[in-house]
Protein backbone atom coordinates (compact mmCIF):
# COMPACT_ATOMS: atom_id res chain seq x y z
CA UNK A 1 0.00 0.00 0.00
CA UNK A 2 1.06 3.37 -1.01
CA UNK A 3 1.61 6.49 1.02
CA UNK A 4 -1.53 8.15 0.20
CA UNK A 5 -3.82 4.71 0.16
CA UNK A 6 -2.63 4.57 3.67
CA UNK A 7 -3.73 7.43 4.77
CA UNK A 8 -7.00 7.45 3.08
CA UNK A 9 -7.28 3.60 4.89
CA UNK A 10 -6.41 5.14 8.63
CA UNK A 11 -8.61 8.00 8.51
CA UNK A 12 -11.47 6.18 7.10
CA UNK A 13 -10.87 3.80 10.57
CA UNK A 14 -9.97 6.83 12.62
CA UNK A 15 -11.60 9.57 11.70
CA UNK A 16 -15.14 8.82 9.83
CA UNK A 17 -16.55 12.08 9.59
CA UNK A 18 -13.48 13.82 8.37
CA UNK A 19 -12.99 11.36 5.54
CA UNK A 20 -16.33 11.54 4.66
CA UNK A 21 -16.55 15.06 3.74
CA UNK A 22 -13.10 14.74 1.75
CA UNK A 23 -14.52 12.41 -0.75
CA UNK A 24 -16.50 15.57 -2.46
CA UNK A 25 -13.15 17.63 -2.93
CA UNK A 26 -11.32 16.91 -6.40
CA UNK A 27 -8.60 14.27 -6.22
CA UNK A 28 -5.39 17.12 -5.02
CA UNK A 29 -7.28 18.63 -2.75
CA UNK A 30 -8.36 15.78 -1.53
CA UNK A 31 -5.34 14.02 -0.93
CA UNK A 32 -4.11 16.83 0.75
CA UNK A 33 -6.97 16.92 2.98
CA UNK A 34 -6.35 13.06 4.11
CA UNK A 35 -3.12 14.02 4.70
CA UNK A 36 -3.89 16.57 7.00
CA UNK A 37 -6.40 14.43 9.02
CA UNK A 38 -4.16 11.52 9.16
CA UNK A 39 -1.55 13.29 10.74
CA UNK A 40 -3.92 14.83 13.26
CA UNK A 41 -5.24 10.84 14.19
CA UNK A 42 -1.54 10.28 14.56
CA UNK A 43 -1.20 12.66 17.34
CA UNK A 44 -4.69 11.80 18.79
CA UNK A 45 -3.35 8.39 19.01
CA UNK A 46 -0.42 9.12 21.29
CA UNK A 47 -1.56 8.86 24.54
CA UNK A 48 -3.36 5.16 23.68
CA UNK A 49 0.22 4.30 22.75
CA UNK A 50 2.31 4.98 25.56
CA UNK A 51 2.87 3.75 29.32
CA UNK A 52 3.72 7.36 30.90
CA UNK A 53 3.66 10.75 29.72
CA UNK A 54 7.83 10.89 29.00
CA UNK A 55 7.06 8.25 26.37
CA UNK A 56 4.47 10.29 24.89
CA UNK A 57 6.70 13.46 24.80
CA UNK A 58 9.03 11.82 22.95
CA UNK A 59 6.53 10.98 20.35
CA UNK A 60 5.33 14.30 20.29
CA UNK A 61 8.40 15.58 19.58
CA UNK A 62 9.23 13.52 17.29
CA UNK A 63 6.47 14.59 15.10
CA UNK A 64 7.93 18.21 15.05
CA UNK A 65 11.05 17.05 14.27
CA UNK A 66 9.58 15.66 11.40
CA UNK A 67 7.83 18.56 10.28
CA UNK A 68 10.74 20.99 10.78
CA UNK A 69 12.87 18.69 8.56
CA UNK A 70 10.35 18.73 6.04
CA UNK A 71 10.53 22.78 5.94
CA UNK A 72 14.31 22.74 5.98
CA UNK A 73 14.18 21.11 2.78
CA UNK A 74 15.18 17.62 3.89
CA UNK A 75 14.16 14.17 2.91
CA UNK A 76 11.31 13.45 4.97
CA UNK A 77 11.16 10.52 7.12
CA UNK A 78 10.44 6.90 6.30
CA UNK A 79 7.17 7.09 7.56
CA UNK A 80 4.11 7.30 5.36
CA UNK A 81 1.99 9.76 7.01
CA UNK A 82 4.98 12.08 7.32
CA UNK A 83 5.59 11.51 3.84
CA UNK A 84 1.91 12.55 2.73
CA UNK A 85 2.17 15.18 4.52
CA UNK A 86 5.64 16.13 2.55
CA UNK A 87 3.81 15.70 -0.87
CA UNK A 88 0.70 17.67 0.00
CA UNK A 89 2.81 20.37 1.08
CA UNK A 90 1.34 20.74 4.58
CA UNK A 91 4.85 21.93 6.00
CA UNK A 92 4.10 25.34 3.94
CA UNK A 93 4.22 28.22 5.95
CA UNK A 94 0.80 29.67 5.92
CA UNK A 95 0.18 26.62 7.58
CA UNK A 96 2.15 26.90 9.98
CA UNK A 97 0.82 28.54 13.26
CA UNK A 98 -2.35 26.04 12.71
CA UNK A 99 -0.09 22.45 12.41
CA UNK A 100 2.08 23.79 15.33
CA UNK A 101 -1.07 24.60 17.39
CA UNK A 102 -2.20 20.90 17.25
CA UNK A 103 0.67 19.20 17.74
CA UNK A 104 1.77 21.60 20.98
CA UNK A 105 -1.71 20.87 22.19
CA UNK A 106 -1.37 16.71 21.77
CA UNK A 107 0.59 16.84 24.87
CA UNK A 108 -1.53 18.03 26.94
CA UNK A 109 -3.93 14.76 27.53
CA UNK A 110 -0.63 12.68 28.34
CA UNK A 111 -0.94 14.01 31.55
CA UNK A 112 -4.57 13.02 32.41
CA UNK A 113 -5.22 16.90 33.45
CA UNK A 114 -8.87 17.18 34.12
CA UNK A 115 -10.73 19.79 32.30
CA UNK A 116 -12.07 22.27 35.28
CA UNK A 117 -14.71 24.32 33.83
CA UNK A 118 -15.37 25.06 30.04
CA UNK A 119 -12.86 27.85 29.27
CA UNK A 120 -10.12 25.88 29.40
CA UNK A 121 -11.65 22.82 27.94
CA UNK A 122 -12.68 25.17 24.41
CA UNK A 123 -9.18 26.61 24.80
CA UNK A 124 -7.65 23.33 24.15
CA UNK A 125 -9.95 22.40 21.75
CA UNK A 126 -9.28 25.06 19.32
CA UNK A 127 -5.63 24.15 19.56
CA UNK A 128 -6.59 20.60 19.34
CA UNK A 129 -8.97 20.11 17.02
CA UNK A 130 -9.79 23.49 15.93
CA UNK A 131 -6.72 24.37 14.38
CA UNK A 132 -6.79 21.32 12.50
CA UNK A 133 -10.00 22.66 10.45
CA UNK A 134 -8.44 25.79 10.33
CA UNK A 135 -5.47 24.40 8.14
CA UNK A 136 -7.97 22.57 5.92
CA UNK A 137 -9.75 26.12 5.31
CA UNK A 138 -6.36 27.28 4.38
CA UNK A 139 -5.19 24.41 2.22
CA UNK A 140 -8.75 24.34 0.09
CA UNK A 141 -8.02 28.41 -0.13
CA UNK A 142 -10.22 29.92 1.89
CA UNK A 143 -8.93 33.45 3.44
CA UNK A 144 -7.62 33.81 7.05
CA UNK A 145 -11.52 34.91 8.57
CA UNK A 146 -12.65 31.65 7.69
CA UNK A 147 -10.54 29.72 9.03
CA UNK A 148 -10.68 31.14 12.35
CA UNK A 149 -13.81 30.68 12.25
CA UNK A 150 -13.67 27.00 11.25
CA UNK A 151 -11.59 26.82 13.94
CA UNK A 152 -14.36 28.11 16.57
CA UNK A 153 -16.78 25.63 14.66
CA UNK A 154 -13.91 22.90 14.96
CA UNK A 155 -13.67 22.99 18.85
CA UNK A 156 -17.89 23.19 18.93
CA UNK A 157 -17.79 19.90 16.60
CA UNK A 158 -15.23 18.22 18.64
CA UNK A 159 -16.95 19.37 21.98
CA UNK A 160 -20.41 17.71 20.72
CA UNK A 161 -18.53 15.05 19.11
CA UNK A 162 -16.28 13.55 21.98
CA UNK A 163 -17.01 15.82 24.95
CA UNK A 164 -19.09 13.75 27.04
CA UNK A 165 -15.82 11.42 27.10
CA UNK A 166 -12.57 14.23 27.28
CA UNK A 167 -14.57 16.36 29.98
CA UNK A 168 -17.68 14.51 31.70
CA UNK A 169 -17.97 17.26 34.85
CA UNK A 170 -17.86 20.06 32.15
CA UNK A 171 -20.90 21.61 31.35
CA UNK A 172 -20.34 21.97 27.46
CA UNK A 173 -23.09 21.45 25.50
CA UNK A 174 -24.61 25.52 25.70
CA UNK A 175 -20.99 26.94 24.65
CA UNK A 176 -20.64 24.10 21.98
CA UNK A 177 -24.29 25.05 20.98
CA UNK A 178 -23.45 28.89 20.80
CA UNK A 179 -20.45 28.42 18.90
CA UNK A 180 -21.91 26.95 16.16
CA UNK A 181 -25.04 29.12 16.08
CA UNK A 182 -22.63 31.59 15.50
CA UNK A 183 -20.10 29.59 12.75
CA UNK A 184 -23.39 28.31 10.76
CA UNK A 185 -24.35 31.77 8.92
CA UNK A 186 -20.11 32.26 7.83
CA UNK A 187 -19.53 28.80 6.78
CA UNK A 188 -22.86 28.03 4.46
CA UNK A 189 -21.81 31.12 2.41
CA UNK A 190 -18.28 29.65 1.93
CA UNK A 191 -16.48 29.15 -1.27
CA UNK A 192 -17.17 26.38 -2.98
CA UNK A 193 -13.78 24.73 -2.68
CA UNK A 194 -14.08 25.19 1.10
CA UNK A 195 -17.18 22.85 1.29
CA UNK A 196 -15.15 19.69 1.99
CA UNK A 197 -13.35 20.90 4.25
CA UNK A 198 -16.20 22.08 6.58
CA UNK A 199 -18.88 19.92 5.53
CA UNK A 200 -17.92 17.44 8.65
CA UNK A 201 -18.32 20.19 10.65
CA UNK A 202 -22.59 20.48 9.79
CA UNK A 203 -22.67 17.19 11.71
CA UNK A 204 -22.83 19.26 15.38
CA UNK A 205 -26.33 19.42 15.96
CA UNK A 206 -26.46 16.01 15.54
CA UNK A 207 -24.00 15.54 17.87
CA UNK A 208 -25.65 17.63 20.62
CA UNK A 209 -29.13 16.32 20.30
CA UNK A 210 -27.62 12.28 20.15
CA UNK A 211 -24.05 11.97 21.43
CA UNK A 212 -22.78 8.96 19.65
CA UNK A 213 -26.21 7.70 18.61
CA UNK A 214 -25.42 9.51 14.88
CA UNK A 215 -26.12 6.52 12.35
CA UNK A 216 -23.83 6.47 9.48
CA UNK A 217 -26.42 7.16 7.09
CA UNK A 218 -27.53 10.48 8.96
CA UNK A 219 -23.70 11.11 8.66
CA UNK A 220 -23.62 10.62 5.04
CA UNK A 221 -27.43 12.43 3.69
CA UNK A 222 -26.18 15.22 6.84
CA UNK A 223 -22.59 15.80 4.84
CA UNK A 224 -24.31 15.48 1.57
CA UNK A 225 -26.24 18.11 2.01
CA UNK A 226 -24.03 20.53 3.38
CA UNK A 227 -22.07 20.08 0.71
CA UNK A 228 -24.89 20.77 -1.90
CA UNK A 229 -26.23 23.82 -0.32
CA UNK A 230 -22.93 25.07 -0.12
CA UNK A 231 -22.57 24.59 -4.03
Amino acid sequence: MDAAAHCDALLRQRDEDRWLAARYAPPPLRRRLVALYAFHSELRLIPSRVSEPPLGEIRVQWHRDALDEIRDGKRPRAHPVIEEVAAAGLAAAALQSWIDAAVDASARPLYGEAFAQADDLFAWLRAAEGAVDAAAVALSGGDETLSFVAQEAGAAFAAAREGANIAPGVDWAERAGALWRKAKPVLRVAPDPCAPALAHLFLTPAYLKRGARVFPLMKRLQIFSAIAFAR
